[in-house]
């Protein structure tokens, strides 16, 4: 049955505010195109000079992430570090980055603090909350120092977005499953990370999708945004729900649901995940012709460095339109061959690349984790 999602209410704006028939739909966004323009820097005058030749002064720029160690955004600040660190943009900028732990918002808000302290040009950061940072927003503000937030959206007027269109993303696989669901309506669903704004604003109305579309929920749990949470939950409840039809799984479950599936000697059933990661393209792979369809929409990671793009561009004179969303991808039976890297582990997260930026699977394996 088809369910008409513009019909429901916009979601909040810690999720991403777009229309609302989209969130891992972001692939039918009106985004902007991305581009690969080369970035460039006006000629400054600097202090010191050395034989006569005034010298380029380079844009600092600082970058906030707050889930250190956690796959997408590792993935995300590597292709940042990458872009970063190619020869076009060393000469202009200098990246400087702190890497804070557990979603922690209040740290988060002290270290970009730190950043205008510092006298950076601009700030990056992907949003811990969806209002935690003000006072270091109105502290850049106050210092004319631009703030811009990837990989998420944040509820400031004074703070540009470039995200992906998580909107459209929850759209997609919602669409998805009612389409593929059978006569068994009974689904069981696994929610990201509770506490996080993404999650949080996006979960009422993806549920009501669900069940505005004919779902019967009869199963929840959560997936930590982790495949080994989601296998362990979703086995739990296989246990108490063995006969259920389909599964939605928000933003990771493409692998771990899957593998629960296969433990418990249980048919597969339509499942949507979307960690990303490259297990759930190899599960998909592997498990399609014993029936397993699925469709994993995630976000890309490289997010981070199409920010850094646009942020230079903002220092360089050109005006942005606050808030720019971008398409993300679907994994699903017919592609996932072409996606899963057998070389690499399950948990390498997929979506490292930005469409123009061409950013390759050794340049993330070099700024991993440095």
């Amino acid at each position: 049955m088809k369910v008409n999602l513009t019909t429901l209410p916009k979601w909040q704006s810690s999720v991403a505010i777009a229309a609302t028939a989209m969130f891992v739909l972001a692939g039918c966004a009106s985004a902007p195109a991305p581009t690969n323009e080369e970035p460039t820097i006006n000629d400054t005058d600097s202090s010191a000079e050395s034989e006569g030749e005034a010298t380029q002064e380079k844009f600092v720029i600082g970058f906030s992430e707050p889930l250190a160690g956690q796959a997408w955004r590792e993935t995300g600040l590597a292709s940042l570090q990458a872009l970063a660190n190619r020869p076009e943009y060393q000469d202009i900028l200098e990246l400087r980055v702190v890497r804070t732990n557990d979603n922690d918002a209040a740290a988060q808000n002290a270290a970009m603090l730190n950043f205008v302290a510092e006298g950076v040009d601009a700030i990056l950061f992907d949003p811990a909350s969806s209002s935690g940072a003000d006072a270091a927003v109105a502290a850049a503000q106050s210092n004319n120092i631009p703030v811009m937030a990837v990989g998420g959206v944040y509820d400031n007027d004074e703070v540009y977005v470039v995200s992906p269109d998580y909107n459209s993303a929850g759209a997609i696989g919602v669409q998805w499953l009612l389409d593929n669901l059978g006569d068994n309506k009974k689904i069981a669903v696994l929610e990201g990370l509770p506490g996080v704004p993404l999650n949080d604003g996006a979960m009422p109305f993806l549920i009501e999708a669900l069940e505005t579309g004919g779902a019967e929920i009869v199963a929840r749990s959560t997936n930590g945004w982790n495949e080994a949470t989601a296998q362990e939950n979703m086995a739990a409840i296989l246990r108490s729900n063995p006969d259920i039809g389909g599964v939605y799984s928000f933003l990771a479950g493409g692998q771990g649901v899957p593998e629960a599936f296969a433990a418990a000697g249980i048919d597969f059933v339509p499942t949507v995940g979307g960690s990303g990661y490259n297990g759930e393209a190899c599960a998909l792979s592997e498990y399609k012709d014993d029936g397993l369809t699925g469709n994993n929409v995630f976000a890309q990671p490289a997010i981070y460095a199409k920010g850094l793009v646009e942020i230079l561009k903002l220092l360089n004179g050109e005006e942005l339109e606050r808030e720019q969303y971008f398409p993300v991808l679907q994994i699903t039976a017919e592609n996932a061959d072409d996606y899963c890297l057998p070389d690499y582990s399950s948990n390498y997260q997929l979506g490292y690349n930005f469409p123009g930026l061409d950013i390759s699977a050794e340049e993330i394996d070099t700024w991993y984790q440095k």
